[in-house]
């Protein structure tokens, strides 16, 4: 059984406390919150297990924080995940909220390629997200420079019938209509949908 305590804790959300894998930096544990049932990490779980058959090598890059296996801790039954970290410190990345109300060190005109690419690879490879808010998209800060976009929570989605999942065109409309619902058609635009959530 894995030892959890302060010393690993990360982060939390709506649905899991996420905390640092104290055997393996590359990897991380969420331990879903008392009220979350084990109905939602089932779907969350079946839907990578779909994932899992993929050809990844196919991916300009592991745009998504990919599921490993369950592990029993001192807190409950964890799910490992990948943890994101940059390379250029190997500390754990930031998130793209934090960049973009926090720290501005990173131009908008390199989010928002980092944007367009990660849309574009969602569409591509037919992966989709329930929750697309900034605070569950990762910036890796790489060494030579660049960046990469990661979604590191709400992988998924509820179509009853999955035509995205078949069909580039639908794949592509939904990707769209994702990025629209969560306010990422311009990064002015998030940045307000940031301010007014805040002052919820």
């Amino acid at each position: 059984m894995i030892q959890l305590n302060d010393e690993f804790y990360i982060g939390e959300g709506e649905i899991r406390f996420c905390y640092e894998h104290p055997h393996n930096k590359q990897l991380c544990i969420k331990i879903p919150r008392p009220e979350t049932t084990r109905e939602y990490t089932n779907k969350e779980l079946l839907y990578f297990k779909k994932l899992s058959k993929r050809n990844k090598s196919k991916y300009s890059y592991p745009f998504y924080s990919d599921f490993h296996h369950e592990e029993a801790t001192n807190l409950g039954l964890g799910q490992i995940f990948d943890l994101v970290r940059d390379e250029t410190t190997g500390e754990i990345s930031k998130t793209l909220e934090y960049y973009l109300t926090e720290n501005n060190i990173i131009e908008d005109k390199r989010l928002k390629q980092a944007l367009d690419v990660l849309k574009q690879q969602m569409a591509k490879h037919k992966v989709f997200t329930r929750d697309l808010r900034a605070r569950n998209i990762c910036c890796k800060l790489n060494k030579d420079d660049s960046i990469e976009l990661i979604i590191i929570d709400g992988i998924g989605h509820r179509d009853f019938f999955p035509f995205a999942d078949w069909f580039h065109y639908f794949s592509k409309k939904k990707v769209d209509r994702t990025f629209t619902k969560w306010h990422f058609d311009s990064l002015e635009d998030q940045r307000q949908f940031l301010i007014k959530d805040a002052k919820k």
